[in-house]
């Protein structure tokens, strides 16, 4: 028997090749914006300084650039990275759901339906974790269904067979009755996957 407690998540990267292409992709575009962001922050700057007439000017306008550009960099670098951090953490809740559908469609292919699945309360896709629990039981109805039915055809099969061995079967009767029921199962099986 599969049992789903075996895969708590434990760790943050549970696809780290596409945890860590979102995490480069939020890096690269806030250093892209901030980068657009600081030549509207730097070239007025720059051309202030450069209309600048007197050499106070200058010095005033390029300290308050130096000042920027110590804090501004920086504080770009720094909030890059918290950004990739953050989209590893909220895709965490998003790649873990679909790591467990995923290992529950797997066991629902190799004929597992006594699976449930339950995923976390803040998770993405919650409503996916019914639907998947759902279509479990319903296999799982079927298989038994189907289990029971062929078990069932089975015993008729062979009292039918039992009853044309015997001697000087006395009961066509009743070996008519019982093909006739097992052909009416057939019948009603055969509808009921038609469904």
């Amino acid at each position: 028997m599969f049992d789903l407690r075996n895969f708590t998540r434990r760790k943050i990267m549970i696809r780290p090749a596409y945890q860590l292409r979102l995490a480069i992709t939020f890096f690269v575009s806030i250093m892209v914006y901030s980068a657009i962001l600081g030549v509207i922050i730097f070239y007025p700057l720059y051309q202030d300084m450069s209309m600048a007439t007197t050499p106070e000017e200058q010095a005033l306008i390029s300290s308050v650039v130096l000042y920027l550009h110590k804090s501004f960099w920086p504080g770009l670098v720094l909030v890059a990275l918290l950004a990739a951090l953050q989209s590893i953490l909220s895709s965490h809740r998003l790649v873990g759901p679909m790591y467990r559908f995923e290992k529950m469609v797997q066991e629902l292919i190799s004929g597992n339906y006594g699976l449930r699945i339950k995923i976390r309360k803040h998770d993405q896709f919650k409503e996916m974790e019914g639907y998947l629990n759902t279509l479990a039981e319903n296999l799982e109805v079927a298989k038994t269904r189907d289990e029971q039915f062929y078990h069932d055809a089975r015993i008729k099969i062979e009292t039918i067979k039992a009853m044309l061995e015997a001697e000087g079967a006395e009961y066509p009767s009743d070996v008519k009755r019982l093909a006739q029921d097992l052909i009416f199962e057939l019948d009603s099986r055969d509808r009921y996957r038609a469904r």
